[in-house]
């Protein structure tokens, strides 16, 4: 339950607040149909996260890394004409730049959904994996973490806009604009880092650190949204309860008081969603990875003939097998194996190229990064790209797994 939970969060919680900031600016344009038009990018988005989640679940060709690319680059491209429409609309709030700005957020709203929507497409299809039947706990937990997740977010999408559309044009173009700045910035980021993967820059020293910084922080930006979450719900409680009731008409008097109380139940309301994302992205994701500790990896040394030999009736058992051998300059350099099918292994380092040497851990059937908590597809192991462990050469003679020494002392300096 708690894993779906705080993945359907991390995935969506930034990108409901961006739908749900271009929702409200456009609302307050009050032009034709342009609520019609933003909706045309929603659909477009939604039929684009489709067809690669059937790509993605159905064939080998689908790489999300690629796609990724596909969304964010064109997001970067229209990111800074989309600031600048703002910042027009909030200065000459005329024909053209309404125009301008609702093509812009159109396209966005279909960016952003294509970004964020394959992975809640997905998820559902691993609930039963490595179970005998679904008739069980287990599986009837994670659809609840699933569907709570998908519902607070939602309601908190919503809830946005209903405050953002109490609340001054110029200023809820203003937040737009800081949440869209920030978002971008985290896209750029995120570009890097698979640009870093896929080996198409040679990375320099403030890229990785950069790389593994966001890594290693994974609630940053999350954070960085919910502060602003949260002060548009505080906004508007301080506004319900500082304006002034003033008229001679009874009627307007009392309706004014309605809205006034419903203002303060959604900022009220907003403010737990808020909390409840707190606690799903800090607390129950330390509930949910507490006790993930690498086993230590078992000592490996050189047989008389300068080879690392392993009998493959210790790895045949489909379990994570986690070995150190220690290079030349005393730096153990830590291996991992595990056999894929009946005739393939997945050899790799105990490190890949953005996380580090922070290693892997098996989580019932799943091999899992420790640091950023992705999940390997097992049948990659042993395959360049994403999180995957860094591959090792090896052979296979006479019943045995061999392994050249040079190809460790090669990568020592990743474990140091």
């Amino acid at each position: 339950m708690l894993q779906y939970l705080i993945k359907i969060t991390d995935n969506t919680f930034i990108p409901i607040i961006i739908v749900a900031l271009l929702g409200a600016v456009i609302s307050k344009l009050n032009a034709s149909n342009s609520k019609k038009i933003a909706l045309t990018g929603l659909i477009l988005g939604f039929i684009a996260a489709l067809v690669y989640a059937i790509l993605k679940r159905n064939t080998g060709f689908a790489v999300r890394e690629f796609y990724d690319l596909g969304v964010i680059i064109p997001w970067t491209i229209i990111a800074i004409p989309l600031l600048i429409s703002i910042w027009m609309l909030k200065t000459f709030p005329n024909t053209f730049w309404k125009a301008v700005f609702i093509l812009l957020a159109t396209v966005s709203f279909g960016l952003v959904v294509a970004q964020c929507l394959p992975n809640l497409m997905l998820y559902p299809f691993e609930f039963a994996v490595g179970m005998d039947s679904i008739f069980n706990n287990d599986f009837l937990f994670k659809w609840v973490g699933y569907l709570f997740a998908l519902v607070v977010i939602l309601l908190i999408g919503l809830f946005i806009y209903w405050i953002c559309a109490r609340l001054s044009d110029k200023f809820v173009c203003c937040i737009a604009a800081l949440a869209l700045a920030i978002f971008t910035i985290e896209n750029a980021i995120n570009i890097l880092q698979i640009l870093i993967v896929r080996r198409f820059i040679s990375p320099q020293a403030w890229m990785m650190d950069l790389v593994i910084f966001v890594l290693g922080h994974v609630n940053f930006f999350i954070f960085i949204f919910m502060v602003i979450v949260l002060f548009l719900a505080i906004v508007l409680y301080v506004k319900s309860k500082t304006t002034s009731l003033v008229g001679s008409n009874p009627a307007k008097i009392r309706k004014m008081k309605a809205q006034l109380r419903s203002d303060r139940r959604t900022s009220l309301l907003v403010i737990a969603g808020v909390a409840i994302t707190a606690y799903t992205v800090t607390r129950a994701r330390y509930i949910f990875e507490k006790g993930v500790e690498l086993t230590p990896a078992e000592p490996i040394t050189p047989n008389a003939d300068g080879l690392i030999v392993i009998p493959l009736e210790k790895i045949n058992d489909g379990n994570l097998h986690r070995y150190g051998f220690e290079a030349s300059d005393g730096t153990v350099v830590r291996f991992i194996i595990i056999k894929k099918s009946e005739n393939a292994y997945g050899v790799g380092l105990d490190a890949c190229d953005i996380c580090g040497a922070t290693g892997y851990y098996q989580r019932g059937n799943q091999v899992v990064c420790i640091l950023c908590d992705v999940v390997m597809n097992i049948a990659t192991i042993g395959f360049p790209g994403g999180c995957n462990p860094v591959p090792l050469k090896f052979e296979i003679i006479d019943g045995n797994m061999v392994i050249r020494p040079a190809h460790l002392e090669a990568e020592k300096n990743r474990f140091k």
